[in-house]
Formats: structure tokens, sequence, C-alpha cells
């Protein structure tokens, strides 16, 4: 019988003697009456029932109260630790609770299936069995050394540690502890989570990564990583080689920095616009500062990136087309001399035939008749068809310019003869001066045109000035050769410059040139493997630069 039950029983018997012993006294007193004495004598023997009775109730009070409370909150208790191991049971993440002597004290179900241990294999051992043999003395030195000072080397969240399974398999573990105290023991919980998969995502993002980067690294165009305010963030080693600068002198740069500052504005545009997604054509036509500083002829392809919580940005790539330009834009000259020399060589054969017959018909006129105005006339036909056969010669050339004959020659005797040949044009007041080395350069060329080119030339520099100077030098660059004529006169406007070898094109009078001296050299200047360039101010004069290989190409015959 319980304690509480017996007392309700005395409780029970205490009240019905004392119900029984006042109802005698009632009936007592009824009967006789109560005197003074007699009633005295009953309370005096009723009392000490009555306060055992109280003091029995009380008690039972109180302890019904305090058994209550207890109750309640064991039942409270009881509840929470339900509670937590509901909780802790339908947790992804282990959870393992150990001593201040690294005993395992509690573990959820997702800690047994992480290691492969039950239960109650892990409880009451050390940690250390489920840490790889070669971690044990280290993981246990640093609880220890927790445990007595207080300090640790190592932050406790997300801390990433190895695990051992009980087949012997090891695995990452990511682990967040927590501390508290039982009494005068400390204990520590872990919250232990298998980061295997997220491990072998991050080692399957590291490989691409970087096989991305060797594909940029590789690639042959240059790759530039700006973001939105057109700073450069990365850069391929293409990309430095298109602008002669390392990635430490690129990256943290401005994209506008290696742009000709005329078209920054229009590149600030373009990658405003793709950036906002509203330039829909990414092939864009650029000119930017190359090896050296000087510009190149670019072509850009963009990409806008937009990763996760973070701001766009742009891969431009960009690619040096400056000599495809320039092949292309030879090939339309070849092209379109070609075609003109076609025209040219149809219409000079054409003419022959006329002029032919004019020149034998004014021939046999004149041997018939005496009339000295007649022969005067007879004698402006002749002139006139002259002129007319040169015309021809000249669109013959102009139609035949591969037709070269190249042997060795020594182009400093070809020079100073060309010299010699054309002073015949120079007006009294012009000076004119030589600069030709004083050995021989010797080089593998046809004479006869690249003499006429020189006479074509110093000719037009001698028309160019009336006065002033023009001066001939000759520069062995190694495999080339540089001869250039440079004069004082009048110069040749910009616009000018830009025609000067188109076929036909000429400023002088009517009557005075054909227009094609310049297009014809120029045709035979390449023909050679060589160039022509000009460059010229008005009013102080023009400089002719012809570019020569000591090796001309092999004889070819043109059209």
């Amino acid at each position: 019988m319980s304690r509480a039950a017996a007392r309700w029983i005395l409780i029970g018997a205490l009240g019905a003697l004392l119900v029984l012993l006042v109802g005698l006294i009632a009936v007592q007193g009824l009967r006789t009456g109560f005197s003074a004495m007699q009633l005295l004598a009953a309370t005096l023997f009723v009392l000490p029932i009555a306060g055992a009775l109280i003091g029995l109730l009380w008690y039972g009070r109180t302890l019904g109260g305090a058994v209550a409370g207890r109750t309640r909150a064991e039942a409270a208790a009881h509840a929470s630790g339900e509670s937590f191991r509901t909780v802790a049971s339908t947790m992804a993440d282990g959870i393992i609770t150990i001593d201040d002597r690294s005993r395992i004290q509690y573990v959820n179900e997702a800690a047994e299936r992480m290691f492969g241990y039950t239960r109650d294999e892990l409880i009451g051992n050390e940690l250390t069995m489920i840490m790889p043999e070669s971690f044990r003395d280290r993981l246990q030195a640093g609880i220890q050394r927790y445990l007595t000072t207080g300090k640790r080397k190592l932050s406790w969240e997300s801390l990433e540690l190895p695990g051992h399974q009980k087949d012997g398999k090891e695995f990452p573990l990511e682990i967040s502890i927590g501390e508290h105290t039982l009494g005068d023991e400390h204990v520590l919980t872990g919250v232990v989570r298998d980061i295997t998969d997220r491990k072998r995502a991050e080692e399957t993002l590291a490989e691409s990564e970087a096989k991305f980067r060797r594909l940029v690294a590789s690639a042959p165009d240059g790759i530039f990583v700006v973001n939105t305010q057109g700073g450069i963030l990365d850069v391929n080693p293409a990309g430095e080689a298109l602008i002669g600068r390392d990635r430490g002198q690129i990256v943290g740069h401005k994209l506008a920095e290696f742009i000709p500052e005329e078209r920054v504005s229009v590149m600030d545009r373009y990658l405003t616009d793709r950036l906002a997604g509203h330039r829909t054509t990414e092939l864009y036509d650029e000119t930017w500062r190359g090896v050296g500083g000087h510009k190149i002829n670019v072509q850009l392809t963009s990409q806008v990136v937009h990763p996760p919580e973070e701001k766009p940005y742009l891969v431009v790539s960009v690619r040096n087309v400056t000599n495809l330009q320039e092949m292309q834009r030879k090939l339309l000259e070849s092209e379109r001399w070609a075609s003109m020399g076609r025209l040219a060589s149809f219409v000079a054969h054409e003419i022959n035939t006329p002029l032919t017959n004019i020149s034998l018909l004014t021939a046999s006129i004149s041997r018939r008749v005496s009339d000295a105005e007649v022969q005067e006339r007879l004698k402006k036909i002749t002139i006139q068809g002259r002129i007319a056969a040169s015309i021809t010669q000249e669109l013959l050339k102009f139609s035949r310019p591969g037709a070269i004959n190249p042997v060795e020659t020594n182009l400093t005797d070809l020079v100073r003869t060309a010299v010699d040949q054309s002073d015949m044009f120079r007006k009294p007041g012009v000076v004119v001066e030589t600069d030709l080395g004083k050995e021989p350069v010797v080089c593998t060329l046809d004479p006869l045109r690249i003499h006429e080119v020189f006479v074509n030339l110093i000719k037009n520099a001698y028309e160019a000035t009336p006065n002033g100077r023009v001066k001939i030098r000759l520069e062995d660059r190694g495999p080339l050769v540089a001869i250039t004529v440079s004069d004082t006169g009048t110069g040749i406007p910009p616009d000018v410059q830009r025609r000067l070898f188109e076929a036909f094109f000429t400023t002088k009078k009517k009557g005075e040139g054909t227009g094609l001296g310049l297009a014809i050299s120029r045709n035979f200047v390449a023909t050679h493997g060589g160039d022509i360039t000009v460059s010229s101010e008005v009013g102080r004069g023009s400089t002719f630069t012809v570019l020569l290989p000591k090796q001309a190409p092999s004889p070819r015959r043109g059209p």
C-alpha cells in the first residue's frame, strides 16, 4: 500500500471517530443537559482528534501539491525528451554527444546509418572509433586540450574532417560542435553531415573549370572578361599578345585604355548595349591599339554571363583581322586591276589598227602632195598619231604587269641611271641630292620595269617642285631595299592621296597625262613582291617610298 493511501485511510478513520464522539456528546447533552464542566471535558476530548485530522488534511494537501508539481515537471521533461528524440531521429544529419573523456553518450539514427554502427556499438566507446586511425591522436589531443585549457585552434562551425565507417571506408564530414555542462561534466554535441556528394560536385566543377581555362588559354583569339564598368577582370595569352602587354598590365585596367580615343565612346555604347541586352548583333568591327600602340583592325563577339547573386559580366572574344582585311583588299585590288588590264589590252589592240591605218594614209598623202599648208597639217596628224600610239603602249604596259624577267642587278647603278635620265625634267631652281651609299646593292629584279618606276617617280617630283630640293635615297634593310624620292614641292591633299594609284586618275591638265604612270609603277613593284607608299603635307612636299625584296618572285606571265 502506498503512503498516500494509508494517509487517507487514517484521515477517514479519525474523521469517523470525531463524528461519532460529537454525536454521542450531543445526544447526552440533549438528555441530561450540559454543565460547564461536562462541556469543557467534552471539548478537551474532541479537540486533539480534530487537530490531528486537520493536520493530516493540511499535510496531505501540501504533499499532494508538491507531488503534482513534481509529476508535471517530470511529465514536461519527459515530453521535452521525447520531442528531442523525435526531432533527432528524423534529422538527415547525424547527432553525436560525447562526455569529457570523449566517450559517446548519444547518437541518432542518421549517425548510425552514416557510420554503419548500431547505437549499442557506439554508446560508451570513444569517439575515435569513427575517425581514421591516422587522425585519432590529433583529434583526441585537441579535445583534451580544449577541456583542459578552454582554448581551441579551429572554429567549431562547418569544420571539415574525415570520417571512418564500420567497413573501413573513409568519407568527408562537415561538423559543427556545441557544448554544455551537465552537473560538473562537460558535454560536447556535434552535428555531422556527410559531404561526399558535395565534394564530388566540387571536384567536377573544379575539373570543368580547369578544362575551360585550358581551352581559353589555348584559344587563338584574345578573350577578355569585362565587368559592367568596362574593367578587365581576366585575359588569356592571346589577348596579351594582341595588345603587347602581359596579364598584370591588363587586368584591373579599363578596356577603353586599349582603344583609340576617337573610338572609346562607340565601344562604351557597344558594351552598355550588350550588357543591357539591347544589341542583338554580336559581330562588331572595331579598331584597337595593338603591339607598340599601332592600330589594328579587330572583330569582336561577346557573351553576357549572369552568375547567380552576382553582377553580370561580358566575355569578349577579339580577333585580329588586320592581315585578313589587307589580304582581302589586295585580292579585290588584284581582281580590279585584272579586269581593268583586260579592258586596257582590248582597247589598246583595237586602237592600234586604226592608228596604223592613219599613219599609213598620212605617209601616202604626204608623198603625193607638195602643198606646204597640207604638209603642215599632215605633220600635226602624225604627231597626234604618235601621242595616241604612246597611250596605247601605256595601256599595254598596264594590262601586262606580270610580264617580268628578273635578273641579278646592281640596284644602286639602276637608281643612278634613272636620276641621270630624269634630269631633263628638272627645273633650274631645283637642287637634286642623292644618298645611294658607297657599296653596291645587288637584287634580282626586272631592270627595265624597275628603271621605269624610278624615272616616273623622279619625273613627278621634279614636276611638283618649281623651286626647292629633290632627294633620292637608297637604304639597305636586309632582305628588303627601300628607295625614297622626296621633294619640297606643293604637296598632295589627303583626298588626292587616297586616289593617287588609281588607274586614269590624274591632277594634270587635259592632254598632259594619262593617269597611268603611278598605277603602272605600283603594278610593276607589286609584281616584284614589293609596295609603294606615299606621305605628303600640303605646302611642304611629298615622299614616295618603294620597298623591294632583294629576291623577286619567280618569273610569271601576265594576261
